[in-house]
C-alpha cells in the first residue's frame, strides 16, 4: 500500500508497492500535485516533529490555519491533478513501448499547459505567515512537476531516439524530486504526516532525499556507467534516534559540525554547472552530475543538525537538483544541434535555478547565477 497524493480523490486502494507497507488496510488520500510520481515508490520525507509520532498514535494535530492553507494548495494544483488523469497512464505506457512517441508528444503537448497553470496559481499563493519556506517548497515542486512535462516531451522527440530511455529515467528523477520536495512543504504543515491511524498500522516511507542507485533510477550508459543493482526494498526513511527508538536510526550533530561537514564534503558549485551547460561540455557535465551524486549520498548517510532535519532535507534535494541540471545537459549535449537540444538544455537550467532555492546561506554554496525569471518560461 501507499498513501497516494490525490486532491478530491475519492479513497482507493492502490496497488501493492515497496514504499509502504501496513499491516491493515490503509489508504490516506492527499493532493494530486505529486500524483506523477505514482509511477515510482514515492511516499515523502519527515521532520523531528513527525518521527516520534509515526511509531504511535498522536494527538498532535494540523492547525486550522495549516489545513486551510493546504486547501488552497489543493486547489492551486486542480489543473495539475486533473491532466494527471489522461498523462499519467500515457507517461507508462510510454516508457513501457507501448504508446508511439508522436502520440505521447500529443498528450504531453495536452497536459504542459495545464501543469503551467498550476505552477502559476501555486506561485500567487499568499504567504504562510507562520512558515514563509513552505510556500518555497511547493512553488519549487511544481516548477519540477512542469520540468517533468518538458523532459518527457523532449524524449518523444524524433532526434532524441537514441537517449530516449535515459531520458525517460530522467524524467523519473525529476518527478521525484518534485515529490519528496512538496513533501517538506507536507511535513511542516501537518505534523500528523506520519502518524499512523492505529496501532495496527505501520508506515515505512522512503528516504526524504533519494539514493538513484537503492531506488533503481541512476544514470545509466550511454551517458553513465553501468550502476549497480537497486536495493531488493527501497530504502526507508529512519526515525531520528532517542529514547525508546530502535536502530536502525537518524542520528544527529551539532548545527555547528553539521555546516562544516557540508563545507568540507566539496560539492561542485552551481555557477561551475552553468558554465559547462554553456560550452555544453557532455564529458565535464557527466562528472559534475556524478560528482553530486556520490557526494550527496556520502553526507546523507551522516547525522542531520541537531532538531532541523529538514534543513538537511532540503539541502540534500537541492544539491541532487543540481546534479540532475548536469545530466540533463550531458543528455543535451550528446542530441544533435537543433530544438529538442535546446529545449533539454533549457530544462536542465531552470532546474539549476529551481536548486538555488534549497541550497540554504551559510553553507558556502554560491548562486547559479541564472535568472529566476526562466521559470516563468511557458513554453515546451
Amino acid at each position: 500500500m501507499q498513501r497516494k497524493r490525490l486532491t478530491g480523490a475519492h479513497p482507493v486502494r492502490p496497488p501493492r508497492n515497496d514504499g509502504l507497507k501496513v499491516a491493515a488496510a490503509v489508504v490516506i488520500p492527499l493532493i494530486v500535485a505529486a500524483a506523477l510520481i505514482a509511477l515510482v515508490a514515492s511516499f515523502g520525507g519527515g521532520d523531528d516533529d513527525g518521527s516520534s509520532a509515526a511509531s504511535s498514535t498522536t494527538t498532535v494535530t494540523a492547525s486550522k490555519e495549516a489545513t486551510d492553507f493546504q486547501a488552497n494548495v489543493d486547489v492551486a494544483f486542480k489543473p495539475l491533478a486533473d491532466a494527471i488523469k489522461v498523462f499519467l497512464p500515457k507517461a507508462q505506457e510510454f516508457e513501457e513501448g507501448k504508446v508511439i512517441p508522436a502520440d505521447f508528444k500529443a498528450a504531453v503537448d495536452v497536459a504542459l499547459p495545464e501543469f503551467v497553470k498550476a505552477r502559476d496559481a501555486v506561485a500567487a499563493l499568499p504567504p504562510y505567515a507562520k512558515k514563509p519556506v513552505i510556500n518555497k517548497y511547493f512553488v519549487d515542486a511544481a516548477d519540477l512537476y512542469v520540468e517533468t512535462a518538458r523532459i518527457y516531451g523532449v524524449a518523444a522527440d524524433p532526434a532524441a531516439e537514441a537517449l530516449r530511455a535515459q531520458l525517460n529515467r530522467a524524467a523519473k528523477r525529476m518527478r521525484t524530486l518534485g515529490d519528496r520536495i512538496y513533501d517538506r512543504g507536507r511535513v511542516v504543515l501537518d505534523p500528523t504526516f506520519y502518524a499512523p491511524t492505529s496501532q495496527d498500522v505501520e508506515i515505512r516511507p522512503p528516504t526524504e532525499v533519494p539514493d538513484w542507485v537503492a531506488e533503481g533510477m541512476s544514470a545509466g550508459p550511454p551517458l553513465a556507467l553501468e550502476p549497480g543493482p537497486a536495493a531488493a526494498t527501497p530504502p526507508n526513511r529512519e526515525q531520528t534516534c532517542g529514547k525508546d527508538i530502535p536502530e536502525p536510526c537518524r542520528e544527529e550533530q551539532s548545527k555547528k559540525n553539521w555546516e562544516n561537514r557540508v563545507k568540507k564534503a566539496g560539492f561542485p558549485q552551481p555557477p561551475e554547472v552553468a558554465q559547462a551547460l554553456d560550452a555544453a561540455d557532455a564529458a565535464r557535465l557527466g562528472e559534475l552530475a556524478a560528482t553530486y551524486e556520490t557526494k550527496t549520498r556520502e553526507l546523507m548517510a551522516g547525522p542531520d543538525p541537531k532538531g532541523d532535519r529538514e534543513r538537511a532535507a532540503a539541502v540534500g534535494l537541492g544539491l541532487l537538483t543540481n546534479g540532475e541540471a548536469a545530466r540533463l545537459g550531458q543528455a543535451a549535449a550528446q542530441l544533435p544541434e537543433g530544438e529538442a537540444r535546446n529545449r533539454l538544455l533549457a530544462v536542465a537550467r531552470r532546474a539549476l535555478v529551481v536548486a538555488d532555492d534549497l541550497l540554504q546561506p551559510g553553507l558556502g554554496f554560491r548562486l547559479s547565477g541564472l535568472p529566476r525569471q526562466l521559470l516563468q518560461d511557458t513554453g515546451p
